[in-house]
């Protein structure tokens, strides 16, 4: 970021909690890493002639100001449009805690007072009687006339501004912290809020300011409980619905969602019950002297202030001051992940035009979440801070939902966030850090892949490996780095995975090709008879296995200098033999077999698109086969689910379009017997049609196709069954009739 860029947005920043920091007539700097910004406040923020009237003094010690005209109209805006969610009324007034303490150790360093510096804490109490809630600091407070600066208008930026970009839509909007409406989140929950503040300048009295966000506000010298040194102590009346923030387990719970890692110590007001041991008066009274005497547990209750934040924001450290003890201890106790330890994780800084630090870790399991939707829009992936205030976990732009299972935070003050700070608005610095998290994550798991230790990457595939297959489909600027991580399946890897680059480290001499069958599971690839034709010559085939893989290999035609096939489509050729010899060849094989083929294609019509006989199959009768733009069995229940899920009917669905082509083994004795059929019994048998649309069924089952009529495949089946029986019962009849014979002949010889 350039030094006066940095500028801006700090002094916007200071504005933006105005209600706990002074402006100085010095310079202030605040330390951003490795480098010192100092923006100079003057008078930039004096009060303008028309912020306020003149005041009338409406009690003894008390003034009564008006807001700026256009206030009252922003702060209606504030209260019921600003914010979708109004638990962060807690994250905003914090912040600005935090920043008060921030600017107080930095002007104590300034002017050597080293006894301020001592301990700056926030602490935050309930008080259920008087229903208030309050958020005290020892920062470095105000004075009247900061109070009337800085609490009497929105920001620095003026009202009319505020309203005018409001209305207009306009993208400098987004600016975080660009109107200073932080402190005005209190009246989310609050219809009264008093600020109690004493400045850190010297002999400066303490005030009290108090407004129920109508048109005006009040100032007044506080004698209440006096704050020690200085700091703000902020008072909310809250609403009748908004009682639950008296409970300190919302707050707690609030605290540690959004302020976990605040630098400075927030504590919390809450009841503790302790067990102790106690003698037992009761059991007691008859002990015999020189006995133990009897104890029982009784619970001690007790109220004191619990601090909230003990984590450590170890981003913000550089790499080699975290051991990998505390990268696993974070991410256990970020991610809520106790039993889970992270296969992989990246620690870097981005610095120049755009600062953002950032942890990203692998998870060593499948998050719960993503168990039951792996693009669960509730899954919590990516954590966004701003100054360690966590501002929100559901930006979709962070990462491509392909990295949805990476987890991670990411701090950075540059990020264009709308004024609510809930919103992460599209820009060239979204981009900038999306390019950088999307590049660490991949170099994640390249190094898992690269491990010794091959059972590692064994388990990332087996929990995210579907994630890479959206990548490729997705993500065209990363697939060329996507897909030599992506494993499958072979037929000659048994129970391991291989990657292409294993499979063509074991192609065949001169092989050009990469082969590959699309199934439901590894045991109906095997049994493909497509994939037969080319496991039969010796060539290694992927199974792709699920409904995605097939969409996801559209995308990656080549490899490298090899093509990837589809062995399941029409047409296969093999690099080692010549296309025209191939031709002729199976030309001769549908002209010696053009009976049988006619027969099939009559008998099977409107269930084929035509029948082709080939001597590629070596132990399948016959293969279902789809024409080079037709869809696989696999993709076509995806969307006949798909239509169904959509309210449309699964009849008939892309009509003629997806027939397939039977292929017909002619040496095997099923055909065979098909074709002694027809030449016998003719084509208008109905035994020969049967075995027809039976081999159909067949080829239709092993190809990974349903059959549309079970209960007709039923039927064929026990015909068959029923014809076997009756010849078997033939042929024992005959035998029998044969042996009766034989007996009768030798007694009449005998005789």
């Amino acid at each position: 970021m350039k030094l006066y860029q940095a500028a801006a947005a700090l002094f916007a920043s200071a504005v933006a909690v105005s209600a706990f920091t002074a402006p100085s007539k010095m310079p202030i700097s605040r330390n951003m890493g490795t480098r010192t910004f100092v923006p100079k406040f003057g008078t930039s923020l004096a009060m303008s002639d028309s912020a306020v009237v003149d005041a009338e003094t409406v009690e003894e010690g008390a003034e009564t100001f008006e807001f700026q005209a256009e206030v009252g109209r922003v702060m209606d805006i504030i209260i019921n449009s600003l914010y979708s969610n109004r638990d962060v009324f807690l994250r905003e007034l914090v912040s600005n805690a935090a920043d008060a303490c921030d600017k107080k150790r930095f002007l104590s360093l300034t002017d050597g007072d080293t006894a301020a510096l001592a301990n700056p804490e926030i602490k935050i109490k309930s008080d259920k009687d008087a229903m208030t809630v309050t958020i005290e600091d020892t920062g470095v407070g105000m004075t009247k006339s900061e109070l009337q600066n800085n609490l009497g208008r929105i920001a620095q930026s003026g009202t009319k501004k505020f309203m005018e970009a409001l209305g207009e839509g306009k993208a400098d909007v987004n600016l975080i912290g660009q109107f200073g409406v932080g402190f005005y989140s209190a009246y989310l929950v609050a219809d009264k809020v008093e600020v109690v503040t004493k400045s850190m300048q010297a002999d400066s009295p303490q005030y009290k300011w108090t407004s129920d966000a109508s048109s005006s506000y009040t100032i007044s010298e506080d004698n209440s409980d006096p704050i020690e040194g200085s700091g703000t102590r902020l008072i909310l009346h809250l609403k009748d619905d908004a009682l639950e923030y008296m409970e300190s387990a919302k707050l707690e719970e609030l605290l540690q969602h959004y302020s976990e890692f605040v630098e400075f110590p927030i504590s919390v007001w809450k009841e503790k019950t302790e067990y102790k041991q106690v003698p037992d008066e009761e059991a007691n009274k008859d002990l015999p002297e020189g006995e133990e005497p009897k104890m029982k547990t009784v619970p001690e209750t007790s109220e004191d202030y619990e601090l909230m934040n003990t984590n450590k924001p170890i981003w913000l450290r550089t790499p080699n001051e975290v051991t990998e003890e505390e990268y696993k201890d974070f991410y256990q106790s970020a991610f809520r992940a106790t039993y889970d330890e992270p296969l992989a994780h990246t620690h870097f800084s981005l610095e120049g035009q755009i600062e953002c630090k950032s942890i990203l870790y692998i998870p060593g399991m499948l998050p719960f979440e993503l168990s039951k939707d792996m693009f669960d829009e509730d899954a919590k992936n990516i954590r966004l801070y701003v100054k360690r205030v966590f501002i929100n976990d559901k930006f979709d732009d962070i990462v491509p939902r392909w990295l949805k299972f990476v987890r991670g935070v990411v701090d950075s003050q540059d990020l264009p966030l709308n004024v609510s700070r809930e919103i992460l608005q599209k820009s060239k610095v979204l981009s900038i850090i999306n390019k950088r998290l999307v590049r660490k994550s991949l170099d994640m798991i390249k190094d898992i892949e690269s491990d010794e230790d091959e059972s590692k990457y064994i388990m990332f595939w087996n929990n995210f490996g579907k994630y890479l297959k959206v990548g490729v489909i997705e993500d065209r600027r990363n697939k060329d780095d996507i897909v030599p991580l992506l494993r499958f399946f072979t037929s000659s890897s048994g129970e391991e995975y291989a990657s292409l680059d294993q499979y063509i480290e074991n192609m065949k001499e001169n092989q050009k090709q990469i082969f590959y069958v699309t199934a439901d599971g590894k045991e109906k690839a095997q049994m493909s008879p497509a994939a037969e034709k080319v496991r039969s010559r010796g060539y290694e085939v992927l199974y792709l296995t699920e409904p995605i893989d097939e969409i996801m290999i559209e995308n990656v035609p080549d490899y490298k200098e090899f093509k990837l096939v589809d062995v399941s489509k029409e047409g296969l050729s093999f690099d080692d033999e010549d296309k025209e010899e191939r031709k002729k060849k199976e030309e001769e094989l549908n002209v010696d077999h053009k009976a049988v083929k006619d027969f099939l294609e009559g008998a099977l019509a409107g269930k084929v698109q035509k029948v082709q006989i080939t001597d590629l199959l070596s132990d399948s009768p016959a293969a279902l086969v789809q024409s080079a733009y037709g869809m696989s069995p696999t993709m076509q229940r995806y969307m006949k689910a798909q239509n169904v899920a959509a309210g449309g009917s699964d009849d008939g669905m892309m009509g003629s379009f997806n027939q397939a082509v039977l292929e017909v083994n002619p040496t095997h004795p099923i055909v065979l017997d098909l074709e002694r059929m027809v030449r016998s019994q003719g084509e208008e048998s109905d035994e020969a049609k049967d075995f027809a649309v039976l081999l159909y069924d067949v080829a239709a089952l092993t190809s990974g196709y349903e059959i549309e009529d079970s209960g007709d495949f039923a039927k064929r089946i026990l015909s068959m069954m029923t014809i076997k029986s009756k010849s078997d019962i033939r042929d024992v009849e005959v035998e029998a009739q044969n042996v009766e014979q034989e007996h009768v002949e030798d007694n009449h010889e005998n005789v």
